[in-house]
């Protein structure tokens, strides 16, 4: 089918400027059509963004074009956080083949290195399913346009859609690789750093772990509206970061009503804690709070913490009483005179798996 008898065939009510994008990704009118006709074209708007659906491979063309055996390319496909898919299903696009080209000099060296390469891979995979997940809930091309709407068809969506990505596609990228280099910078400082006060492996450091727990989540969640509980964890999150990095750490996680975060020192972890109880305290959308901190040796692996020092702040914040702050007997003993805050000592806890310990409550200097 030729261009003019593609433009005869498109019903003349089809936004122009949907047309033009979606010509100008190389989708043919034929592809057009048939969307429409089967009312997916809001679906074609989002395939679009890997190429035309007709130029789709399957895992054994991509590793004909790449040279790297399909073991390897699910394994990596996995990893990444993608669903299996069979050998003939034509699922990849020439995305896919960059990206494999790209790695296939990794792959084919020793076994060690390709671990490493699929190590790191399940981490992007992660941080980018949540980045991709976080913007289309946030985007406002996509809020309000439910299909049970009479004001918006799968044409609008698509057209929408199609806007979007074609305004945040150039964009993006350059965000990400500009926060990746500023972190990867960072964590080069911090390995260094560590390196020269003594520490043999950069995986295994003595750190602070803190966990802040936002109190009787459940019960507000189920008294809220969407929109409301929405704009609780929102506040939350935001309160969180910004304290966070003000003091130097780093947030690891957000677990649903709690956020983990880590430094380098006991007195950062501290205030952390105390200046989110302060700020959840005043603010309106929030309950209280409360937190557990630990300072000890932690295992550093895929941009997350473990070890027993991880498990005890883990287990001191969900014994600690609304508005308090709770820390282990390491933060105690490491801060023993050099606190401007004040740690009273509670009677020992049972707590399951750890045995008895040792807890302090934190009180803020006046």
């Amino acid at each position: 089918m030729d261009q003019e008898e593609g433009n005869q065939a498109l019903p003349t009510s089809l936004p122009i400027r949907l047309l033009e994008m979606l010509r100008e990704r190389d989708i043919s009118d034929e592809e057009i059509t048939t969307a429409l006709a089967n009312d997916a074209l809001h679906l074609l708007a989002v395939d679009q963004m890997l190429g035309p659906p007709r130029k789709r491979l399957s895992i054994r063309d991509v590793s004909e074009e790449t040279g790297v055996d399909q073991a390897s390319i699910r394994r990596l496909w996995r990893a990444l956080g993608f669903a299996d898919v069979a050998d003939e299903e034509k699922t990849f696009s020439s995305i896919d083949v960059q990206a494999i080209t790209s790695l296939s000099s990794l792959m084919r060296t020793s076994t060690t290195d390709f671990d490493v390469a699929i190590q790191l891979s399940r981490v992007i995979g992660s941080s980018m399913a949540r980045i991709a997940a976080a913007e289309i809930v946030a985007s406002n091309s996509l809020k309000g346009v439910g299909l049970g709407s009479k004001d918006f068809t799968t044409v609008d969506l698509a057209d929408r859609f199609t806007q979007y990505s074609a305004s945040v596609l150039p964009a993006v990228p350059e965000l990400l690789i500009y926060a990746w280099i500023r972190h990867f910078h960072a964590a080069g400082r911090r390995a260094m750093v560590a390196l020269d006060n003594g520490v043999r492996d950069v995986s295994e450091r003595i750190l602070a772990i803190g966990f802040i727990d936002l109190v009787g989540f459940t019960v507000l969640s189920q008294q809220l509206t969407t929109q409301e509980l929405g704009a609780v964890v929102s506040r939350f999150e935001e309160l969180s970061a910004d304290a966070v990095s003000r003091r130097g750490g780093r947030v690891v996680k957000m677990i649903g009503d709690e956020v983990m975060y880590v430094t380098e020192g006991p007195e950062e972890a501290v205030e952390i804690g105390l200046e989110l109880k302060q700020e959840y305290a005043k603010d309106k959308l929030l309950s209280e709070v409360r937190g557990g901190v630990a300072y000890g040796s932690v295992l550093a692996r895929e941009g997350d913490f473990y070890g027993p020092v991880v498990n005890l702040a883990s287990r001191i914040v969900s014994i600690a009483n609304p508005g308090s702050i709770l820390v282990s007997d390491g933060i105690q003993k490491a801060l023993s005179g050099k606190s401007k805050h004040r740690l009273v000592p509670l009677r020992p806890r049972y707590l399951k798996d750890l045995g008895s310990v040792q807890l302090w409550v934190v009180n803020p200097s006046d």
